[in-house]
């Protein structure tokens, strides 16, 4: 597998563990340091793998599993780091979001996730509902 394919991979289990609220999942994801963030729409930036996981289980208990889908626009490889850039559909409502990653040995970890509702017209993500607009 070519490390872009791996870094895909590794975004498409991102979703899977939020589309199902699989706290596990999406603690493997997460590179194991405190150099990590996450930035949820309408939140503060959140720093430090602790305080990440904390976040992503709060708003799996307090949502539980939901719809989501994601797109890749585009993805790149700079040196032992990957971007990739995103549509996502979540409940209905469009976002674009910025993962970043980092290779531990042969596996690619997450250390930045950062979403935010896109200005204008939501594009539709092909195999899902149609997004609300923002």
């Amino acid at each position: 597998m070519s490390a872009l394919a791996a870094v895909e991979f590794t975004n498409s289990a991102f979703y899977d563990a939020f589309s199902t609220a699989n706290i596990d999942q999406m603690s493997e994801l997460w590179a194991a340091t405190d150099t990590v963030f996450c930035c949820h729409p309408g939140w503060q930036p959140i720093h430090g793998r602790e305080a990440v996981l904390r976040s992503w289980a709060e708003i799996f208990t307090n949502a539980g599993a939901m719809p989501i889908s994601h797109r890749v626009l585009a993805r790149d490889l700079i040196g032992d780091m990957a971007v990739v850039c995103c549509l996502e559909s979540v409940a209905g409502h469009g976002f674009i979001a910025t993962n970043l990653f980092v290779r531990d040995g042969k596996i690619w970890r997450m250390v930045h996730h950062h979403a935010g509702p896109i200005a204008g017209p939501v594009p539709v993500i092909a195999g899902s509902p149609e997004p609300a607009p923002n």
